[in-house]
This record gives C-alpha cells, structure tokens and sequence, in this order.
C-alpha cells in the first residue's frame, strides 16, 4: 500500500505543477520555458512536463 499512496501522491504533485504551469502560460502570456523558470522547475524536470503539456 505505501507504494501506491506514495504513487498517487507524485501523480497529484505533477498535476498540479502542469495545472501552475498552464495557468501562468494562460494569464501571462508565458512560454512554456518561461513559466518553469518561474516556478524555479530544475532543468533537469522540465522535459517531463513539456511531454506533460502535449496531452
């Protein structure tokens, strides 16, 4: 069980992150690019939620 909670977990912390994401593109007027650097997203995640974006 601890996997799974844990799993669900990381999913909603992602989906909130594309949701922050997509709302600062929308409201701003932002790249996507722009919009992570702002919320201080490393490098090194943001290709997840560029692919996150595509959906």
């Amino acid at each position: 069980m601890c996997n799974l909670s844990k799993g669900i977990e990381e999913k909603g912390i992602k989906e909130g992150i594309l949701s922050s994401i997509k709302n600062l593109m929308e409201s701003m007027d932002w790249s996507a690019e722009q919009a992570m650097t702002a919320l201080k997203i490393p490098e090194s995640e943001q290709v997840q939620y560029v692919n996150g974006l595509k959906k």
